[in-house]
């Protein structure tokens, strides 16, 4: 655990010290809005809100992206000699970056929360009024329902939880996969395999699984939902070993 630390420790300086930026942009537009809509027309206020939402945006991807590339990077360039050489573990390797680039993109959440509270500070009471309002019925539609389904709210918690580290490990797996080429582009081999599994996804999604989901419904959503449990676990699971299996043994910095 204590090499974990500090992969992660070394994992969160590289990341933020590029994610900050598009954070420190969005909070100074946020208040520059703020300032705007109080003390100036709203035509150029505007203009700053959608360039606040952009930077929003871009905190956003920018946060997830680098915790895939770091992951490429550090593995399957010329930094990866020194990685590899590190005395810790496949495991730990992959650990470090997996949570790291879940805790950037919680931050990076967060921040956009943060600044989006900036942006709301001062607003009249009636415009308050009504997204508090609106707050308290989502509040209230979630405590209703978690009282009166409380499987189903759990269901959707543990979905929730599967699917954070599955939208980074199959990324992974994608990038492990496509160093395995022999071609020297391996990004781009990465890439159009990425594109390939998603197309071939979409066309089973649409014209297999769906008649599938939609019979397992009409038994029981408690059964769908589980099922989707079990195939989010299941895919982690195999992404998380088969990025183990090809980092310990397939590794090939040379080709």
């Amino acid at each position: 655990m204590v090499m974990v630390r500090k992969l992660i420790k070394h994992e969160l300086f590289n990341t933020v010290r590029i994610a900050m930026i598009p954070a420190i942009v969005m909070v100074l537009l946020a208040i520059l809005a703020r300032i705007m809509f109080a003390t100036s027309g709203t035509t150029l206020a505007i203009i700053m809100v959608v360039f606040y939402l952009f930077f929003m945006m871009a905190t956003l991807f920018i946060g997830f992206w680098f915790g895939i590339y770091s992951f490429y990077q550090s593995l399957f360039t010329s930094t990866g000699y020194l990685t590899l050489s590190l005395p810790v573990t496949p495991d730990q390797l992959i650990w470090s970056k997996l949570l790291s680039a879940i805790i950037v993109e919680f931050a990076s959440a967060i921040i956009c929360i943060l600044s989006a509270c900036i942006f709301f500070i001062g607003l009249p009471v009636d415009i308050l009024d009504a997204i508090g309002s609106a707050f308290s019925l989502i509040g209230d539609a979630i405590s209703y329902f978690a009282a009166a389904e409380p499987l189903f709210f759990v269901e959707l918690v543990i979905m929730g939880i599967l699917f954070i580290p599955l939208s980074f490990l199959v990324f992974y797996a994608v990038m492990c996969i496509g160093q395995l080429f022999t071609s020297k582009n391996r990004k781009g081999m990465a890439i159009g395999l990425y594109i390939a599994l998603m197309f071939v996804w979409n066309i089973l999604s649409t014209t297999v699984f769906s008649g599938i989901n939609d019979a397992m419904i009409e038994i029981s959503i408690h059964l769908y939902m589980w099922v989707r449990i079990v195939f989010f676990a299941a895919v982690d699971v195999g992404c998380y070993f088969l990025v183990r299996y090809i980092i310990k043994n397939k590794v090939n910095l040379l080709a």
